[in-house]
């Protein structure tokens, strides 16, 4: 499993959250003319290994038709991975594979981003997560 897919069912498993973007989670660009609400993330550049760990940043963009949508879904996301903050493992079971996370945080949330091409509004939120080298495949 890469780090991009254990995002994925990170968001996946948040019920919050699916309960409002079903099943929009997208990793990499939004697919155009995605249906909103929706979440896409990417992994930024810079990553690096330190301490026989790796470190990544992805940014979570948070998308909706209504500024209130799209700030709640960065809430959630915020939450979900401050909430896993310096708690350790944090293991996540796909088709046999466990992807560990040592720990997670928010970068920072970005604000309102409005996207008048779409009319809709993106609410960013850039994380970290820190994993053991040999994690991902």
């Amino acid at each position: 499993m890469t780090s991009g897919q254990a995002i994925g069912v990170i968001l996946n498993s948040v019920t919050s959250l699916t309960n409002i973007v079903s099943t929009r989670i997208f990793n990499g660009n939004r697919p155009t003319g995605t249906t909103v609400p929706c979440v896409n993330y990417y992994e930024m550049p810079g990553g690096k290994n330190k301490y026989s760990e790796q470190v990544a940043t992805y940014s979570i963009n948070c998308r909706a038709t209504t500024a209130e949508t799209a700030l709640q879904l960065a809430k959630l996301v915020d939450e979900t991975f401050n909430g896993i903050s310096g708690t350790g493992m944090y293991g996540i079971a796909s088709s046999g594979t466990v992807f560990s996370i040592n720990r997670s945080w928010t970068i920072q949330r970005q604000g309102l981003i409005p996207e008048p091409d779409d009319g809709i509004y993106n609410a960013p939120v850039d994380i970290c997560i820190v994993y053991p080298n040999g994690t991902a495949t």
